[in-house]
């Protein structure tokens, strides 16, 4: 679809690349990652033809046309979302002319018996017919209609300006416009910012059967994960190619970079050996050599010769903290809610009741406005329930990881002492911290103000560290970061001792910390056991599976009651015991059948996640046992859902 060679991008005296090439192929689906400030977007801007090349050449495959996503949507109050979306037809509507004027000019020349231009005529409608079909033909409006309820919009919202929705909505909608605009290729821009988890997954699903090219920007390692089949890593102006498997993208792309920089590392430490083996000659030789200087001199020009081995070299930059408790983890509790209620126009939760013990790790999920933030607000004590109660139990100590840095930093202060806000260790102690986290030299004495999001983030993280609690709350902590800096701080948060509470849509973070997921949509919460890969699996089947959940987990589970609305009256048929007798048995084929896929699953998940440790990459032959291992666990966990989901459905039958 488009290819590239010798591309450069500067910005003034600043340098962000040179001399990148690559292609993009019919087929591929590409992931472009790298840390912040590596010249991602600029990249992006290029390929897309935004901006101008500067430097090389970009080729672009002859009348395919492009969709493109960026970053930010907009947020235009001139234009109507149906606007917006009908722009989209501009397309259809040009091929719709053409396909009628052909038939206008064979009627004209089937009335005149001119049968040569006929043929003619036929064979250019049949082209035009072709292209317009494939590109949905007749029934704009209907293709529209179904683009918006894929997407979450009601019909009422045709006639509202983007400003009306939220940052969501208005990226849904420029996806939903995309689309309907039928592009031969795909280039993405963040297209999951701002979206919910449910939303992720449809696009995710969407791009796998999607036979497009496509090439994505994401710092969502699990989107990486289900959609790519190549990566492209950019970073010190350098672009690198990894070929992986789709479904482990990322993590692939991981193992292998690790087996590249452990090569690169080898081939580097052998040039300096025999770099300093090959002076100490010629020092031999000219010290106490025979004086014969032409051999000298021979010497030194095959030395001058020898292609030179540069180090390995990357920009990113390793957190080195570990994040502590005040108390090792005992088996009492930590934190207890009771009843708690918290509605606007209607409930958000009610009824909610359920207790953390200490050490242990709980996620929040949930869609976009479902009550998530509310909830950890109220369990940190930042707001009141409108009924019940939250204990935090005696001597546990509590931190809170705001989603909005903005918000939780004091400003016009240092960075030191935002550390030093509710902790007690010297200001030395607080440097130390910040200088571990990336943040070196004097950048502990800039105002908090003058730092990026990413950058704040770390200043949070030194604060958490500096408080030593025993249960944080967390909210979206991986928010404003690239790639890079969530491994650091996932790697941080994953060596905690303490009790953690974490709202995230980043579900790398939740697999790899959770243990219990409390799921919250439309007023009713379910607690899932199994860690966050058992939740996705039976988010995946839709609402029936929330249903089979909510009845099979909610006996073994007393820590939560999930109020729901009273249940109407059924009328009183006659009972029949021998069918009652059947569906008690099916219930609890199925009961048994869902903690077998969630065994197996959550086997499946410790193994991906060795299989994601570049440690591992070290020895081999544990790498190809590992991949047998992970095969078979796969292959057990579709079986066992298999049945799991046939018996759930003769449950709900």
């Amino acid at each position: 679809m488009l290819r590239f060679a010798a591309l450069e991008r500067s910005y003034g005296a600043r340098h962000i690349f040179g001399d990148l090439a690559g292609a993009l192929r019919d087929g591929e689906k590409v992931g472009l990652v790298g840390p912040n400030g590596a010249g991602k977007s600029s990249l992006v801007r290029l390929l897309a033809g935004l901006d101008e090349v500067e430097g090389g050449s970009i080729v672009r495959a002859k009348d395919a046309k492009l969709g493109y996503l960026s970053q930010a949507a907009s947020a235009d109050d001139a234009v109507t979302l149906r606007a917006i979306l009908d722009r989209a037809f501009a397309r259809m509507h040009a091929e719709e002319a053409r396909v009628r004027d052909l038939e206008e000019a064979l009627t004209r020349a089937s009335n005149a018996n001119d049968d040569k231009l006929v043929e003619k005529l036929m064979h250019d409608y049949g082209e035009a017919r072709e292209v317009f079909d494939r590109h949905g033909g007749e029934g704009n409006e209907r293709v529209m209609r179904a683009m918006l309820t894929e997407f979450g919009f009601e019909e009422s919202d045709l006639d509202r300006p983007p400003s009306a929705f939220s940052g969501g909505q208005r990226t849904r909608a420029a996806l939903a416009r995309m689309l309907l605009e039928e592009p031969d290729y795909l280039i993405l821009d963040e297209p999951t910012n701002h979206l919910d988890i449910e939303t992720v997954r449809w696009l995710e699903d969407f791009l796998v059967a999607d036979p497009r090219a496509t090439l994505v920007v994401s710092h969502d390692r699990y989107f990486l994960d289900r959609v790519a089949n190549r990566i492209w890593e950019l970073d010190g102006g350098e672009l690198s190619e990894y070929v992986v498997p789709q479904g482990r993208a990322y993590a692939a792309y991981v193992g292998e970079k690790a087996l590249r920089l452990e090569q690169a590392q080898r081939d580097y430490d052998k040039f300096k050996d025999d770099e300093k083996k090959r002076k100490a000659v010629i020092a031999e030789l000219k010290t106490h050599g025979s004086h014969n200087y032409s051999h000298v001199r021979s010497r030194e020009k095959a030395f001058a010769k020898v292609e030179r081995v540069e180090a390995p070299k990357t920009t990113q930059t390793k957190i080195s903290v570990k994040l502590e408790a005040s108390r090792r983890a005992t088996n009492g509790l930590a934190l207890k809610a009771v009843d708690l209620r918290v509605a606007y126009t209607k409930p958000l939760f009610d009824g909610l009741s359920f207790s953390v013990g200490r050490g242990e790790r709980l996620a929040v999920v949930g869609s976009n406005g479902a009550g998530k933030s509310t909830l950890l607000g109220v369990l940190a004590g930042r707001r009141k329930p409108d009924r019940g109660e939250v204990e935090v139990m005696t001597g546990v100590k509590t931190a809170y990881f705001s989603q909005d840095s903005t918000d939780d930093l004091p400003s016009g202060v240092s960075a030191v002492d935002a550390v030093l806000v509710g902790a007690a260790v010297l200001p030395e102690e607080a440097r130390s911290l910040l200088g571990r986290l990336g943040l070196t030299g004097d950048a502990g004495d800039k105002p908090v103000d003058a730092f990026s999001g990413g950058e704040r983030r770390r200043i949070m993280l030194a604060r958490l560290m500096a408080r030593s609690a025993d249960l944080l709350f967390l909210d979206e902590p991986t928010n404003d970061l690239d790639i890079p800096s969530q491994e650091a701080l996932e790697a941080v948060l994953a060596g905690y001792g303490g009790a953690m509470i974490v709202v995230s849509h980043d579900r790398y973070l939740l697999r790899r910390l959770a243990e219990k997921v409390l799921w919250i949509d439309d007023g009713t919460t379910v607690m899932l056991e199994g860690g966050y890969e058992a939740f996705e699996t039976r988010a995946r089947l839709g609402p029936a599976a929330k249903t089979v959940v909510a009845t099979v987990d909610a006996k073994p589970q007393p820590k939560i009651v999930a109020k729901a609305p009273p249940p109407q009256a059924p009328p009183s048929p006659v009972v029949d015991r021998d069918e009652a007798k059947r569906r008690d048995k099916r219930a609890r084929e199925a009961a048994n059948a869902e903690r077998e896929v969630a065994q197996l699953d959550e086997k499946r998940a410790e193994l991906e996640r060795e299989f994601a440790d570049p440690a591992i990459y070290d020895d081999r032959d544990r790498v190809a046992t590992l991949e047998a291992e992970l095969a078979a666990a796969r292959a057990a966990v579709e079986t066992a859902f298999a049945r799991w989901e046939a018996l759930a459905e003769a449950v709900l039958a």
